[in-house]
């Protein structure tokens, strides 16, 4: 998969968590622990640019999808996570 279609796509994905939560994009970034103009950058529309993993895996934790969705390899965002209790026990710790 080409990472301008990935990232795309998870601009779109992340921009739709922000909308569905009713926050602002500050109150977003604070929440998954990056800066305001960090989450800026990865939401501007010409930047090819994607998040580390600790921050893909704090922004599934938080609003309950899988990495896989937000990066547009599933189309379902239900995580693993749900399937195994334990997989989340070792994100939480590594994060």
């Amino acid at each position: 998969m080409d990472k301008r279609l990935i990232s795309v796509t998870f601009q779109q994905r992340v921009l739709s968590l922000i909308q569905a939560s009713g926050k602002s994009r500050s109150a977003f970034a604070e929440g998954i622990g990056i800066d305001r103009s960090a989450l800026s950058q990865l939401l501007t529309a010409d930047a090819v640019r994607l998040p580390r993993a600790d921050t893909l895996a704090r922004i599934a934790l938080q609003y309950g999808v899988s990495v896989d969705w937000l990066l547009g390899i599933a189309q379902t965002a239900t995580p693993a996570v749900q399937k195994w209790p334990r997989i989340q026990n070792i994100i939480i710790f590594h994060c």
